[in-house]
């Protein structure tokens, strides 16, 4: 298979991954592009099945999406993933520690489904509605997930940008990426010992608020943020909060 990956020399700044989430592509990260490489070097990412990159061609997992993109990584850099980017992120660091030097996440939920020992998550019928409608209009229920992550401050705005970005590629392997969703990973965020920073938006209708304390649960190191107003987009409605925020936290020492 082949993946879409963009970067540009190396200047001797951090390296950056960014990993971007369901439906869409690496283009999402653009508008945040300017300010992110005064401080670091960013490598985009096409998720396999997604944007322009091609389709795995065995069984669609996290362990086998974060493998392929392991090997666009030949040195330790910080993993930034939002939303279904988070898992692959996460998993990546549990593959390769090595490689995955601190660890953030942007509107992502270890466990997307709500379960009876995690109610922070999308209710399952929700789920199984999304996962129903993409198989009979996959164009319309993109559209529809548009919307419920445009949400919050700027959400005008941030619908139009989405749309526009999901109007540029028609992804290969929609249907098996949005299933990744539905597993608990838990677990693997719970085993990364790395740092990490955790970015919520106080208005996400697809990962509520309420996530906050049990992610501290799962991860006691990590710093994790609330971005009053933002919805599933917080590096878009707070842009410059967002940057500010990983810069101080690289510059802590990670």
């Amino acid at each position: 298979m082949s993946l879409y990956v963009e970067r540009r020399p190396r200047t001797g700044r951090p390296l950056l991954v960014l990993l971007h989430g369901w439906g869409l592509h690496s283009d999402v990260w653009q508008p945040l592009l300017p300010a992110l490489r005064a401080h670091f070097d960013p490598l985009l990412i096409d998720l396999p099945g997604l944007g322009r990159s091609s389709a795995l061609t065995g069984p669609v997992t996290v362990q086998a999406v974060a493998a392929e993109v392991l090997q666009q990584v030949d040195e330790s850099a910080i993993w930034l993933g939002w939303s279904l980017g988070g898992l692959v992120a996460a998993q990546a660091a549990r593959q390769a520690p090595e490689r995955v030097s601190a660890l953030v996440t942007v509107a992502s939920n270890p466990c997307f489904v709500a379960r009876e020992d995690w109610p922070c998550g999308m209710a399952a019928d929700i789920f199984d509605g999304f996962v129903s409608a993409q198989a009979t209009d996959s164009a319309r229920t993109l559209a529809s997930f548009a919307l419920l992550q445009s949400r919050g401050e700027g959400a005008r705005d941030i619908l139009r940008a989405l749309k526009a970005v999901l109007a540029e590629h028609e992804p290969a392997g929609l249907a098996d990426n949005l299933m990744l969703l539905a597993e608990d990973h838990r677990e693997t965020l719970a085993g990364l010992a790395l740092p990490a920073l955790h970015i919520f938006g106080e208005s996400d209708h697809l990962v509520p608020a309420t996530i906050l304390e049990r992610m501290q649960a799962l991860q006691p190191q990590a710093r994790v943020r609330l971005y009053e107003g933002a919805g599933h987009l917080p590096f878009y409605s707070h842009q410059d909060r967002f940057v500010d925020e990983l810069v101080a936290f690289v510059g802590a020492g990670l």
